[in-house]
């Protein structure tokens, strides 16, 4: 994109010069060469480049939900670098001319500038080994016990990422495996959550003949209705009632009462399973376009992704598919989080291989 602006004048008699001009236009070339645009468009572009990588991360999330519920393939473009460049140019010219007497005068005065903002996106479809590893691996469990240690609720995160804990199983919605949750399993979250909010749960890394392994910990708590938490927790996975720490591994049973064996969810796995959210039209159901999940209580769906054939007025997100658009209400603080959790997800599962977060390089000058 250039901008180009001059402005040219000619010659005047019969009257004093205009000496205002010739020294407006001294001070342009001089100021010109030193003004910079360089740091400007620092703080800018880097809210403006954040704000639109934020938008597009969420939108793309949300349309891969929709295209997941109607059985179409999900496309990820990663965005790996950002590019722009800036140029200004100035060129001022001024000449006056004075004759006395009589009163004569000649003026010639003439600018040009350009200003030039070329910027240039490099997107990446997420194929292959990449693809398989960031959609088809499950979840590492020490990433999920991670995130409950920095704060995130445990029974939101287990409730949405683990299909099994000890064998304990979770709810499913999915088309192909449909299930119905362990009775146990929400017992086994209401008090995870009430040990974590006490403060008595922890996480350490050990390392043993060169391999790394996640211990849980529970602390010891002064409150008896903690420590009452703490052995129903220990009855429903199985664990050995005198052991404070256990080994955390990725399965679906554990080997012993020293072993929290969590079977994990993939991102692809979370994605049909947050479809299955989707209030699809009626239309679409009678037309065999997509599948109706199995009834469950409401207050048990992870999130709510309305649809409509009109765009709607405010959303958090909202995307276009085939003949509606789908949304998430900017006031379903729950539904927004869950996003905000599948794009961390989607990081987590992202190790090693290609580049990493997007470069945003700003040439200026």
């Amino acid at each position: 994109m250039a901008h180009i602006c001059g402005l040219a004048g000619g010659s005047n008699g019969g009257r004093p010069p205009e000496r205002h001009r010739l020294l407006w236009l001294v001070a342009v070339t001089l100021l010109l060469p030193g003004c910079g645009i360089g740091p400007p468009t620092l703080e800018r572009d880097r809210l403006d480049y954040q704000t639109a990588l934020s938008e597009s991360w969420k939108r793309q999330m949300l349309m891969n939900l929709v295209r997941t519920r109607y059985a179409d393939a999900p496309v990820f473009l990663e965005t790996t670098s950002i590019i722009n460049q800036y140029s200004a140019e100035a060129q001022v010219s001024a000449l006056g001319v004075l004759n006395n007497p009589p009163w004569s005068s000649s003026q010639e005065y003439g600018g040009v500038g350009r200003y030039y903002d070329r910027p240039t996106v490099t997107y990446v479809p997420l194929t292959g080994e990449k693809f398989a590893r960031s959609l088809l691996s499950p979840i590492p469990p020490a990433s999920l016990v991670s995130l409950v240690q920095s704060g995130w609720p445990v029974d939101f995160v287990f409730r949405l990422t683990c299909e099994s804990i000890n064998g304990v199983r979770n709810r499913s919605s999915g088309q192909l495996q449909s299930q119905v949750a362990d009775p146990r399993f929400e017992e086994l979250l209401a008090a995870l959550r009430r040990v974590q909010l006490a403060d008595t749960i922890g996480l350490r890394l050990e390392r043993k003949d060169g391999k790394e392994t996640t211990v849980v910990f529970f602390g010891r708590s002064p409150a008896e209705a903690v420590m009452a938490d703490m052995a129903r927790i220990r009855e429903i996975l199985g664990l050995d009632a005198q052991a404070r720490e256990f080994r955390l591994v990725f399965g679906a049973v554990s080997s012993g009462g020293a072993e929290i064996a969590i079977l994990s969810r993939s991102m692809m796995q979370l994605m049909v399973e947050l479809g299955a959210c989707i209030n699809v039209p009626e239309e679409h159901l009678a037309r065999g376009m997509t599948f109706r999940p199995p009834p469950g209580p409401q207050e048990t769906r992870l999130m709510e992704i309305r649809s409509a054939r009109l765009k709607p007025g405010r959303a958090f997100v909202a995307i276009p598919y085939q003949d509606h658009w789908y949304w998430i209400e900017e006031g379903d603080f729950r539904s927004k989080r869950i996003l905000s959790l599948l794009m961390i997800f989607l990081s987590m599962t992202e190790s090693g291989g290609g580049a990493g977060a997007p470069v945003v390089t700003v040439q200026a000058g």
